[in-house]
């Protein structure tokens, strides 16, 4: 071999990223890009449908992304864990977990179809049971499309998922771009966009069959069967707190204002998703990565996290001053009365990102109980505060309500988790009789 080649191969060698940083950095690449072309779509729409009818999309489309999840039960976590331990019975797995979910979406669809006039009617807001259909639709796509995010997530070939996630958006906002050019951005036209997710599932329809043939071809054994079911068992419990401590902010406002002043309060949640996005798209790459590893090697990794996790916290709270001018100059004077909403809730999702380590390793050491009694304290906490306050200041100060109900959850979410996990670590090192903190503390590293 010519020196010219050796030197080519060494120069790159200094480039080859570790594993886990180059999936982290393909997932974070994917996650600024689709968050980039959504942020476009939220642009179009805010502007030409302005806040009401902004409102009443919002409504939908948050219905959709709430049901979608919560109707997961967490199986998404539990796919990921055991696919990623057992390899050979990977397609049995996906096999239980789309069985499952194609279950709960039948049950969910006809629940909307026979009784989705009656719960829109009983929240105040019948104005959107003419779009039932497309909520419909909604939620068969994004059921699928998650099961197909899945399944690339467990076998880690995040460039695929990126692809895919990224080409979903690109046509989404071309749809958008389509009826703005053609002056047709109306609620009637534009729900059509949910249309995406549902066919770009089809092409994994071959996977679905063998995910399920697996499954009932190769039954699982009951030890490994009643592992699966302990844990999802934590994971169903978790996630249900989890999901609905995601958008129940919106829900209880939706009791208490009109559709204009959800659309405000939905623009500046979108607008979050500069920030938003890291928590969920880092702890993608971990939690597989995460669950092939021993106690203590996750703990070594947690403490490096705490370390990025740290930096990307202080970067982030920079961000927050140019909201001032930012709200107005995307979306239009009409949003004006999104900024402070939109700077509590960056202050929140900045504080989510800081409880992200110590909640991923504390899924991967097999400790989810811990994680859903946190999230249910959180929940009790939002909801106690939101019903003692909203009844008097909903009608004029609601989204500052929830707003802020939704930041002291995640900061109590944020010493809970912590504290356990500094709890388990510290058992780890002592049943393998030596410290992975000699050169500073968690607490050092973030203080």
């Amino acid at each position: 071999m010519s020196s010219a080649t050796l030197s080519v191969l060494k120069f790159k060698g200094w480039f080859k990223l570790p594993p886990l940083l180059k999936n982290m950095s393909i997932t974070f690449s994917e996650s600024v890009i689709t968050k980039g072309l959504n942020f476009l779509i939220i642009l179009v729409l805010t502007r030409k449908l302005g806040p009401e009818d902004y409102g009443k999309y919002s409504f939908i489309f948050v219905t959709v992304a709430t049901c979608s999840a919560l109707f997961d039960f967490g199986m998404e976590n539990t796919a990921v864990r055991f696919a990623a331990r057992e390899k050979d019975k990977k397609q049995g797995i996906f096999g239980l977990y789309l069985s499952v979910k194609l279950c709960t979406l039948l049950s969910l669809v006809l629940f909307f179809v026979f009784g989705g006039d009656w719960l829109f009617s009983l929240m105040h807001k019948s104005a959107v049971s003419r779009y039932l259909p497309f909520l419909i639709m909604g939620l068969l796509g994004e059921s699928l499309f998650f099961v197909n995010d899945t399944y690339l997530q467990a076998n880690q070939r995040f460039q695929l998922r990126a692809v895919l996630n990224i080409t979903r958006y690109a046509v989404a906002l071309l749809f958008i771009l389509f009826l703005f050019a053609g002056n047709a951005v109306a609620l009637q036209y534009v729900f059509y966009v949910y249309l995406v997710p549902l066919l770009f599932s089809m092409v994994f329809l071959g996977k679905y069959f063998s995910f399920i043939r697996d499954y009932f071809k190769k039954p699982f054994q009951k030890p490994l069967m009643g592992e699966i079911l302990d844990y999802e068992k934590w994971m169903f419990v978790y996630s249900t707190a989890y999901n609905l401590l995601g958008r129940i902010d919106f829900f209880m406002l939706g009791f208490w204002v009109g559709f204009q002043q959800l659309g405000i309060y939905n623009a500046a949640y979108q607008l979050c998703s500069i920030v938003a996005f890291l928590p969920v798209a880092i702890g993608k790459v971990l939690l597989p990565a995460l669950s092939e590893l021993g106690e203590e090697e996750i703990c070594r990794k947690t403490k490096k996290m705490i370390r990025a996790t740290t930096l990307i916290f202080v970067a982030a709270i920079m961000v927050i001053p140019f909201t001032y001018w930012l709200v107005p100059f995307l979306l239009g004077k009409d949003y004006i009365a999104a900024v402070p909403i939109l700077q509590i809730l960056l202050l929140t999702f900045i504080i989510s990102l800081m409880s992200m380590p110590y909640e991923q390793s504390l899924y991967s050491l097999g400790r989810p109980k811990v994680l859903s009694i946190g999230r249910y304290i959180q929940l009790g906490m939002i909801i106690l505060l939101n019903g003692s306050l909203l009844p008097f200041f909903g009608m004029v100060y609601g989204a500052y309500v929830v707003a802020v109900s939704g930041l002291l959850g995640r900061l109590f979410y944020l010493v809970y988790s912590r504290w356990f996990y500094l709890e388990y670590e510290s058992k780890v090192m002592a049943r393998h009789g030596k410290s992975v903190l000699r050169e500073g503390t968690p607490c050092q590293v973030q203080c």
